[in-house]
């Protein structure tokens, strides 16, 4: 079963390299008639007729119409064989390799500044074994080459008879040597081999009809003007048109995407190439806006001459930090005054098997050595005294890796050679958590250092090209004031914000930006601009089933296992739980408060149809509990409030009186809290869930939502220590064991798990019944071996948040990990018994201190490979294959002090 997929954090580190690639925007102009086929094996000349009309081409005329092969194996003919519409189409044979196919040379053909539409329609020529991708890619040569999938298709086996649609859109501003459109399939290495053939038709380009943006909303630069600069980084192409109209009306800070990384920049020994750099550079003085200069190192786009000498061999560490030391002196002296920040290392730390410290064991580190980070920044500061130096940084709120990334920039601090941080912040709708950035932002103003957040967007999820939920496009819109209300909370540390682009186009991110591909303002951009303009977004928490003792004078010990959600408003200082039965719905309510004041109160609002109506029906309830137990509105069965250390605690059960509790049954619920007065506060506060508006007794269509869930399995976890070893120690006989079986029914390995814990360290002993041990698949996920998830803030959401782990172990003792698991967090060893293995591991918790009474999700996966293609996979809990994405089945692990 691969279980092992979206979340690693390798994986996902090579997706955001992806994304700091340049996404050109390729172009097309006039069309080509080819009259004669070109076959360059054959020595014949394609001669090419433009008629001033954008290319249609349809190879009706029986020719190629100025297609050529890539590199010249390929075999390119005119066929009657399958055709989109008409007659004829263009047969792709002959593919040794991915990138093997039909070129169309693009060069000088299309107006600069203009945007075009492109369409190609592809089939295959027979049945694939799995399903294939093609796509467009753009290839520019521009003193350095670059490579850029611009859009794709992923067409299933079974409609491999079918036509399939490419499209795209796309502009480009400067005069490149060379400008193709290739149609291949996805490059994945060197060793891959692809022969796929395939029809190509109907191939057309077209201007985009006018670009305009809108003019008579908010410019984002005033509305934060007093907090810090709003930046974007962008493409030249960007700077021109309807774009740079958008950039200047809402930006004051600008950031090159890539044009300003050294490959580009010093494409060979001793050349260099300003003209894109003086390009932003003139824009940014013309426009008054700040430039930041991004970046002097980075191990991706290196100017990779540097690693060699003159014979080809592998550069000194005394060539290399020269070769740098004139790179860094020659560009930051050329633009000195005129760009006030430079990232001057980019992404030095490791996701994962870097160094003790935990850097990246990059060319540079290879060949100098780990203080080339601080060389640069020593070369640096000596060339622009003035420049603001900064360190930039991915999964920056990943604790160990933070902390790694920390230790850095302390070192560089000490020595008075850095004078901040950039903060890639590349998220995505869930995650990472708000408090886990805040905690970031905390850790390194604590060192006196700025902070720049320097790539910001939000992930939607959604492809480029599809349509953008109106519910996701909201979800997007409350992710991003959230962000900027946080931003805005520590602008006294916090420099400059910018987003990493200006709108919506075809890159590594999924509809991230605050601007469509039409460049008009989307919900993203209302979340910063004017909140009152966005619908109210349905929250959505999940209920576990269970009866608690609501009549105790304490809380019933059942409650720790419920979710609990945090309340909104002007102050974090609430939160709810909630459990069910066939009876009653029960709802505990704990809120900080350690001032007494008789307005105090807890409002419950049920509509326990979920009908979501404007206006009250019969089965709608407001319920209000004031701080000295006195009760209001609908009447609860039984409620209860409780004076705690550091506020108070409201319990009641509500009777489902229109219809019994059963599995899955959705309920509208909101909460409301009133404070009214703090020590040193003025007014009122009220918190809430989901109805902003604060309408919720008379409307319930802005309910959040609850769904019934059946309560998990429950395992304890004793307090106490032992030597990882792979040896089953006597303390393990005191902790209760719990078992892992079969999804199916055709038997397979088996096992029985336990738990102890101590500090922030969880212990588990697994013991597995597997007569046959495989571990020689390719895949880990396909050895036999034991996954172990881990969901510590308790959530069960049906998404990884960062505090999510996957941890794989072999029956080799080898780790593979997901989520925010990494080997610094795992301790393990697995001995061979006669009935199978058994695994000891210590894991670090990263954002959970175990107690008494405290509970966090737990998952235990033993992957089966019985031979022969055979295999069978075990669970705890969770009964379906989504545990590497999804913690909303696991089951729960309390931590008991016996």
């Amino acid at each position: 079963m691969k279980t092992f997929k979206k979340w690693s954090s390798t994986v996902l580190a090579a997706t955001l390299v992806i994304g700091m690639l340049p996404v050109q925007q390729p172009v097309f102009a006039q069309e080509q008639l080819t009259e004669q086929t070109s076959n360059p094996g054959s020595g014949s000349i394609a001669t090419v007729k433009q008629n001033g009309n954008p290319l249609n081409a349809d190879f009706e005329d029986g020719t190629l119409q100025g297609w050529l092969p890539r590199i010249g194996s390929e075999k390119l003919t005119v066929s009657q064989q399958a055709a989109h519409q008409g007659t004829y189409s263009m047969l792709v044979t002959n593919r040794e390799r991915s990138f093997h196919g039909p070129m169309l040379p693009m060069k000088g053909l299309l107006k600069q500044n203009t945007t075009y539409n492109i369409s190609v329609y592809v089939k295959l020529t027979e049945k694939p074994a799995t399903d294939q991708t093609i796509q467009l890619t753009a290839y520019k040569k521009n003193g350095a080459e670059s490579w850029n999938m611009l859009d794709k298709v992923t067409i299933p086996k079974d409609d491999w008879q079918q036509w399939h649609k490419i499209t795209a859109t796309f502009q480009y501003s400067d005069n490149p040597e060379a400008l193709n459109l290739f149609i291949e399939t996805p490059y994945v290495s060197d060793d891959t081999v692809d022969t796929l053939s395939f029809y190509v038709d109907d191939v057309t380009i077209e201007e985009a009809g006018e670009l305009a943006i809108e003019t008579d909303i908010p410019s984002l630069q005033d509305l934060y003007q007093s907090e810090f600069p709003i930046g974007a980084a962008v493409y030249r192409w960007q700077l021109e048109g309807a774009y740079g109209q958008l950039l200047t009306k809402h930006f004051n800070s600008l950031t090159a995407t890539y044009e300003m990384k050294p490959k580009f920049v010093s494409p060979a020994n001793g050349v260099y190439d300003f003209k894109a750099s003086d390009e932003y550079v003139e824009f940014a003085q013309k426009h008054q806006m700040g430039l930041r200069g991004h970046a002097l190192l980075w191990h991706i786009d290196a100017a990779e001459w540097m690693f060699k000498d003159d014979q080809g061999n592998p550069a000194s560490r005394e060539l290399l930090l020269s070769r740098i030391q004139n790179y860094v002196d020659t560009v930051m002296k050329r633009y000195k005054g005129k760009i006030y920040a430079w990232d001057v290392v980019n992404e030095a730390i490791a996701d994962s098997n870097g160094d003790a410290n935990g850097l990246r064991k990059s060319p540079f580190y290879e060949l100098i050595g780990p203080d080339y980070i601080e060389k640069t920044y020593e070369f640096a500061r000596a060339a622009d005294p003035d420049a603001k130096l900064y360190y930039n940084e991915y999964f920056t709120e990943i604790p160990e890796k933070r902390e790694h990334m920390y230790q850095l920039v302390k070192r560089l601090k000490d020595k008075g050679l850095i004078d901040g941080v950039g903060l890639q912040s590349h998220y995505n709708l869930e995650s990472p958590p708000i408090d886990e950035i805040e905690n970031t932002i905390n850790l390194f103003a604590g060192l006196g250092l700025d902070i720049q957040i320097t790539e910001l967007d939000v992930d939607s999820g959604i492809p480029f090209g599809e349509k953008l939920p109106q519910d996701v496009a909201v979800k997007q819109a409350y992710r991003y004031k959230e962000l900027f209300d946080l931003y805005q909370k520590y602008s006294d540390v916090i420099s400059s914000v910018t987003l990493w682009g200006l709108q919506d186009e075809k890159s590594y991110n999924n509809q991230a930006f605050l601007f469509d591909a039409s460049l008009q303002s989307k919900p993203a951009y209302w979340g910063l601009a004017d909140e009152s303009k966005l619908p109210v977004m349905t929250n959505r928490a999940v209920t576990l089933s269970g009866t608690p003792n609501t009549k105790a004078a304490k809380q019933d010990p059942l409650w720790n296992k419920a979710v609990s959600t945090a309340l909104k408003g002007s102050s974090d200082t609430a939160a709810f739980r909630t459990l069910w039965d066939t009876n009653n719905l029960y709802v505990l309510v704990d809120v900080k408060d350690t001032t007494k004041h008789s307005s105090d109160k807890v409002e419950l609002f049920v509509d326990a149809n979920n009908g979501k109506t404007p206006v009250y029906e019969a089965d709608d309830r407001h319920i209000t509990i004031s701080r000295d137990g006195k009760g209001t509105g609908a009447k609860p069965n039984t409620y209860r409030v409780r004076e705690a250390p550091d506020g108070y605690q409201v319990e009641l059960s509500i009777p489902l009186s229109d219809a019994p509790g059963i599995l899955a049954r959705e309920i509208g619920l909101d909460v409301r809290v009133t404070d009214d007065g703090n020590s040193g506060a003025e007014g009122k506060q009220i918190l809430y869930w989901n109805d902003r508006t604060l309408t919720q007794d008379q409307d319930t269509s802005k309910y959040g939502v609850i769904q019934l869930a059946s309560m998990p399995k429950s395992a304890t976890a004793i307090q106490g220590i032992v030597a990882i070893d792979g040896e089953k120690d006597a303390k393990w006989s005191k902790a209760a064991p719990f078992q892992i079986t079969p999804l199916n029914q055709s038997g397979g390995a088996t096992a029985e798990a336990r738990a102890m814990w101590s500090g922030q360290d969880l212990y588990l002993f697994v013991d597995v019944t597997d007569p046959q041990i495989i571990t020689d698949a390719t895949d880990p996920w396909d050895q036999d071996s034991i996954e172990i998830f881990l969901d510590e803030n308790h959530q069960r959401t049906p998404f990884y948040q960062y505090d999510d782990a996957q941890f794989r172990i072999s029956a080799d003792n080898v780790g593979t990990f997901a989520g925010s698991a990494s080997p610094g967090r795992l301790e393990s060893a697995v001995k061979k018994t006669s009935k199978g293995y058994q695994l000891e591991a210590k894991i670090s918790l990263q954002s959970l201190m175990p107690k008494e009474g405290r509970v966090m999700g737990l998952e235990l996966q033993i992957n089966d490979n019985q031979g022969n293609n055979n295999k069978s996979t075990a669970k705890w809990n969770d009964l379906t294959n989504d545990s590497w994405k999804n913690t909303s089945q696991y089951g729960i692990l309390t931590f008991a002090s016996k």
